[in-house]
């Protein structure tokens, strides 16, 4: 499933340098936290990461707040900036604000979803089922879902979808194996419902796939504060 990545600097060839620095800095420090190569509850010793990522600290401390803004950072006072975590009650508030965001969005969007819209959405989820990486499988699945979304025409909805979904994406890597089958039929089936402009049909099947996601990744999340 995972494609395997040891360390911050294997991150740096990914992200292209052509970005403002802060942007470039944060794309690789999402995606470490991402991958677990910056866990939870871990500090961030901003000298070692300037120094690690061959970057000034000035654009590594931008780099930082604009995580600090999508909730994967904290800072602590004089403790420094820490990655975050979130606990399984937060977790399905998360799920709870995105099946109300994007059922509404889908509604809205729904009448202008086009068959160019729908072939593409295909074309997203046959390259989602053949992904064996599980940070390329979440930008794939990103895309699937905004290209369902996107007629609506409510970026600052849509801003909100993904700032949720940041928080917790995060723990992808973690749970995806134990459902990505049912979420990649899922998947099909909201997007036939689409097919059929069967709209009841399509809201109810993202708001189950949205549900399933959620308890999944909880019940995953209560394992692991058992152990």
């Amino acid at each position: 499933m995972n494609i395997p990545y040891h360390s911050l600097e294997q991150l740096i060839p990914i992200h292209l340098k052509d970005n403002p620095a802060p942007y470039y800095i944060a794309n690789i420090l999402r995606e470490a936290i991402y991958r677990g190569l910056l866990p939870e509850g871990e500090p961030l010793h901003q000298s070692q990461l300037a120094e690690r990522l061959k970057v000034s600290p000035i654009p590594l401390r931008e780099a930082l707040r604009l995580l600090e803004t999508e909730g994967l950072v904290d800072f602590r006072g004089r403790r420094g900036a820490m990655v975050t975590g979130l606990s399984a009650e937060e977790t399905r508030e998360v799920y709870e604000m995105l099946a109300a965001l994007e059922t509404n969005v889908l509604h809205i969007a729904f009448p202008s979803i086009t068959k160019e819209t729908i072939a593409a959405a295909e074309e997203v989820l046959d390259r989602m089922e053949a992904e064996p990486d599980c940070i390329v499988w979440r930008q794939e699945n990103i895309l699937f879902h905004t290209l369902l979304y996107e007629s609506a025409d409510r970026p600052m909805t849509l801003d909100q979808i993904a700032r949720l979904r940041q928080q917790v994406d995060r723990y992808i890597r973690l749970h995806l194996a134990s459902m990505r089958e049912e979420s990649e039929a899922q998947h099909r089936l909201i997007l036939e419902a689409i097919k059929t402009r069967d709209l009841d049909a399509a809201l109810e099947a993202l708001s189950r796939h949205l549900e399933n996601t959620s308890r999944d990744l909880q019940g995953y999340m209560g394992k692991e504060e058992d152990d």
